[in-house]
């Protein structure tokens, strides 16, 4: 899972609480790897403590070493939204931690600005896709300011991905 957007106070406060939440009661697999992508340049530490930041009763015995073990699945990469370089380092680590878990399905789960979705969007595509398992774009946030823009986001992301690839659940919309 690759987590754009993964320096913002939604990840920070909503999204990592939910996803430990969710790997705590078993549902994110061990070998599920998430992967933060941010403007933000951040060392590895910096990024756990973000993630760790908001996480509930962490001191609890049983919930440090469960956070332990999620924290061992995250990672970071810091990168521009609209430059191949970033997209081209998001890559390598893609394939790094696919050749470790020996799996090669990706979800990009995008918690950022509705003005860099489209831009975003196409460098997921150009150096992202994978052909060797599912691609899935989730699109966190409002959807556009008004059903103009709307449309022009959900049209430009439709010719990047297959209906089947991208969801628009979370802000209500459904190409």
């Amino acid at each position: 899972m690759s987590f754009l957007g993964a320096s913002g106070d939604l990840a920070k406060k909503k999204t990592f609480p939910a996803l430990f939440g969710l790997f705590l009661n078993g549902h994110i697999p061990s070998t599920t790897r998430i992967i933060g992508y941010a403007r933000t340049k951040m060392d590895r530490p910096d990024y756990l403590k973000r993630v760790s930041q908001y996480i509930k009763n962490k001191t609890a015995p049983k919930v440090k070493a469960m956070l332990d073990q999620f924290l061992d699945q995250c990672t970071y990469v810091s990168g521009v939204y609209d430059q191949d370089s970033g997209f081209q380092a998001l890559e390598q680590e893609l394939q790094r931690v696919e050749k470790e878990a020996k799996a090669h399905d990706r979800l990009f789960y995008m918690a950022l600005p509705p003005s860099v979705f489209i831009p975003v969007a196409k460098g997921l595509k150009k150096n992202c896709y994978t052909l060797k398992g599912i691609n899935r774009l989730i699109v966190e946030k409002p959807f556009g300011m008004d059903l103009e823009s709307s449309r022009i986001l959900s049209n430009a992301l439709g010719a990047l991905f297959r209906e089947d690839e991208c969801d628009m659940r979370l802000s209500g919309l459904r190409r």
